[in-house]
């Protein structure tokens, strides 16, 4: 028989005086504590602060995303939804009364009340339906402006003027709109608690000298409001861009209609300048 082979001695590991890390344990991730933040990093993430409605502001203005998508914030809890609302409703801009351009935003009246007191800025659009102005446009206590405690900024927009010559013949006569937007000016002006300034703005035929505008000026200025000027007129508080040698009744006329029937008129007006730069 073959001598048996020694089995060779096993070697033991060395013991080591240095102990062997232990292997870090997985981060939890929980919900982000969103409500511990101050509030003024919580309102950094509002809505962004609208341009305007209208003129040319109404197509160059885009939202941040769909008005849907916003307000879902609201139904996030109780908290959440003060917050939210409050910034959404405070960087918008409301109008007072509807148009024919058929906004789908929601005018002050059909605001909820508890809202209202959110709302900064408002706008009010002149020479629509110049006439014959809607009976809805009314100010009284449903029209709930007592409520707007922080409404520092009224915008007025000036589709046409139906005071000067080329509507004559067409008009009621030639102070019945002048004196309706007067009227109705100062009704709004009495019943904003905290308003602060008035901007006017208006489109190409609308003159500073003339009858409403005037009107409107002066009623602005008895209720001792600031005076500002839109960025599509180019108005000034030292100057007129309105030149009595270049005046253009097309554009009066043009103007008029747009305020009737905006969406027909802007297609025409699109149409007529694709051919002239053709020609």
């Amino acid at each position: 028989m073959a001598p048996k082979k020694a089995r060779k001695p096993i070697e033991e590991p060395e013991l080591s005086n240095e102990l062997e890390p232990e292997p870090e344990p997985e981060l939890q991730r929980g919900p982000f504590p969103f409500l511990e933040l101050p509030s003024e990093i919580r309102l950094r993430s509002g809505a962004k602060k609208n341009a305007g409605t209208v003129g040319s502001s109404a197509k160059k203005s885009k939202h941040v995303a769909p008005t849907s998508h916003r307000i879902a914030l609201f139904l996030t809890s109780h908290r959440i939804h003060d917050e939210a609302s409050h910034m959404f409703y405070s960087s918008q801009i409301f109008r007072l009364f509807p148009v024919q351009d058929f906004s789908r935003r929601p005018t002050v009246r059909a605001l909820p009340r508890r809202h209202r007191p959110s709302v900064t800025t408002i706008e009010l659009i002149l020479g629509n339906s110049w006439t014959a102005p809607p009976r809805s446009w009314i100010v009284n206590q449903g029209l709930g402006l007592r409520d707007m405690a922080l409404t520092r900024t009224l915008k007025i927009f000036i589709e046409c003027d139906p005071s000067q010559p080329i509507f004559e013949g067409f008009r009621v006569s030639k102070e019945y709109y002048t004196e309706f937007a007067g009227n109705l000016m100062r009704q709004i002006l009495e019943r904003l608690p905290a308003l602060v300034q008035v901007e006017f703005d208006g489109y190409p035929s609308v003159r500073k000298t003339g009858d409403l505008m005037v009107r409107l000026l002066q009623e602005t200025q008895m209720a001792n409001k600031k005076v500002l000027w839109g960025p599509e007129r180019g108005w000034t508080d030292t100057e007129d861009n309105y030149v009595p040698e270049a005046e253009d009744p097309a554009d009066a006329a043009i103007d008029g209609l747009r305020s009737s029937i905006p969406l027909c008129v802007d297609t025409l007006t699109t149409t007529l300048q694709a051919v002239r730069l053709e020609t």
